[in-house]
C-alpha cells in the first residue's frame, strides 16, 4: 500500500511538473508574440513618424510660397493704390490749372449811394504780367541802348580830336590861325554832340510816356470791362508801392482778372 501511494505520489509530481512546463512554454510563445506585436506596432509608428515628416516638409515649401504669393499681391495691392492716389492728384491739378479762372466773389452793388463800392488793381503786378508791357519795354531799352553806342562812338572821335589838338600845341606845331581853327572845330563838334545827346534823351522820354500811355489806356479799358461784367463798382483804385492807398483788402482785388484781360486782348489784336 505504501508502495503505491509513492508511486502514486511520483506520478503526480510528473504530471505537475508537465503541466507547469506548458504553462511555462506558453507563456513565453506569449510574450514572444507581444514582444513582436510590439516590434511591428514600433515600426509602423516610425514609419508613420517619418511619413508625417515628409508631408510637413512638403507642405512647408508650399506654405512659405503661399505665403511669399500674398505678401506679394499685398505689396502689389499697395503700389497700385499709391498710383491711383497720385494720378487723382495729378488729375485734380490739372482741372484746377485747365479751368478758367472765375471772379472772385467780391460783394456786388447794393445801390445804396452812401454806401459805393470800390475795388483795386495792383499796377506793379500789372507791369510784370502784361505781355505787351513787356514788349514794349525792351523795344524801348533796345532804342535806347542804340542811341547810347551813337553818342559813346562820336563822343570817342571827339576825345580823340582833342587829344591830338592838345599834342600838336605843346609842341608848338601849330600856327595862331591853325589853333583857333582848330579849337573853333572842336567847339562846334561839341556842341553838336550835346545837341545830339538832348535830342535822344527827348526821344526816348517822349517814347517812354508813349509807352506809358498805351499801358494805362489798356488798363483802364480792360479794368471797366471786367468791372461791367462782374461786379459794377463805383470806383476803381489802382495801387502800388508808392500810392498814396495804405491798405487795401484782397477781397477786393481784380488784379488777376484785369491782367488775364488784357492779355487776352493783346493776343486777339494780333492775330
Amino acid at each position: 500500500m505504501e508502495e503505491q501511494e509513492k508511486i502514486q505520489q511520483k506520478e503526480q509530481e510528473m504530471d505537475n511538473e508537465t503541466t507547469e512546463t506548458l504553462f511555462s512554454n506558453e507563456e513565453e510563445n506569449i510574450n514572444e508574440e507581444n514582444n513582436v506585436e510590439n516590434e511591428e506596432t514600433f515600426s509602423h509608428t516610425e514609419d508613420e513618424k517619418d511619413n508625417e515628416k515628409e508631408a510637413i516638409q512638403s507642405v512647408e515649401p508650399n506654405t512659405v510660397s503661399a505665403g511669399n504669393k500674398k505678401r506679394k499681391i499685398t505689396c502689389i495691392l499697395h503700389l497700385a493704390g499709391y498710383g491711383i492716389i497720385v494720378a487723382a492728384v495729378i488729375v485734380l491739378y490739372v482741372l484746377h490749372f485747365s479751368q478758367p479762372k472765375k471772379a472772385k466773389p467780391i460783394p456786388l452793388h447794393t445801390g445804396d449811394p452812401s454806401q459805393a463800392l470800390i475795388i483795386t488793381v495792383n499796377t506793379d503786378s500789372v507791369e510784370k504780367h502784361f505781355e505787351l508791357m513787356e514788349l514794349l519795354r525792351k523795344d524801348l531799352e533796345k532804342e535806347t541802348e542804340s542811341y547810347q553806342m551813337e553818342l559813346q562812338t562820336k563822343s570817342a572821335k571827339f576825345q580823340e580830336k582833342y587829344q591830338n589838338y592838345m599834342i600838336n600845341v605843346q609842341n608848338n606845331v601849330l600856327t595862331q590861325t591853325q589853333m583857333e581853327n582848330a579849337e573853333r572845330q572842336l567847339l562846334q563838334e561839341k556842341n553838336a554832340l550835346e545837341e545830339l545827346n538832348e535830342r535822344y534823351t527827348q526821344i526816348i522820354a517822349k517814347k517812354e510816356m508813349s509807352v506809358q500811355t498805351e499801358i494805362m489806356d489798356s488798363l483802364k479799358n480792360a479794368a471797366k470791362r471786367v468791372n461791367e461784367a462782374n461786379y459794377n463798382a463805383d470806383y476803381i483804385f489802382a495801387i502800388n508801392a508808392g500810392s498814396a492807398v495804405l491798405h487795401a483788402s484782397e477781397l477786393y482785388d481784380i488784379t488777376d482778372e484785369v491782367i488775364e484781360e488784357l492779355n487776352n486782348s493783346y493776343k486777339k489784336s494780333k492775330k
